[in-house]
């Protein structure tokens, strides 16, 4: 899959993604892991606006490899969604570092986690107007 020209946004804040136990095969394939195994690898997210969904009109969606994994908590979503949506109507990705973690089955539950490292909304809007201006 080619991906969409965009900007990595650079931060040290963790961000949880919610929602992530209905995309667990998804993050498995992304950690390269299989169902119970103890994980935690590096990847970039995508972060993508879903105006348009039902549910909530600042939804966050959160891909890895253009698969879904979860969402931005509410909270989260309605700091976060005005901030990436220029770029999203610039054709520009918005990236994040993120970690895929969990302990493991002997821990009680195999299910894994993502972490989106970010600065705060007002860093990535500095972030995110110089890289627009860059497409000038």
């Amino acid at each position: 899959m080619t991906e969409r020209p965009g900007l990595l946004i650079e931060g040290d804040d963790l961000v949880h993604v919610v929602g992530v136990s209905h995309y667990q095969p998804a993050l498995l394939a992304a950690a390269g892991a299989a169902p119970g195994d103890e994980v935690r690898v590096e990847r970039e997210v995508e972060l993508v606006p879903e105006p348009g969904n039902p549910h909530d009109p600042n939804a966050v969606a959160v891909k890895v490899g253009g698969e879904p994994v979860g969402y931005l908590a509410r909270d989260d979503a309605l700091r976060w969604q005005p901030v990436i949506l220029p770029l999203a109507e610039a054709g520009q990705a918005a990236r994040a570092e993120a970690m895929i973690a969990g302990r493991g089955a002997s821990s009680g539950t195999a299910n894994l986690g993502v972490f989106i490292r970010l600065p705060t909304p007002t860093e990535a809007r500095a972030q995110v107007g110089n890289h627009l201006q860059t497409l000038k």
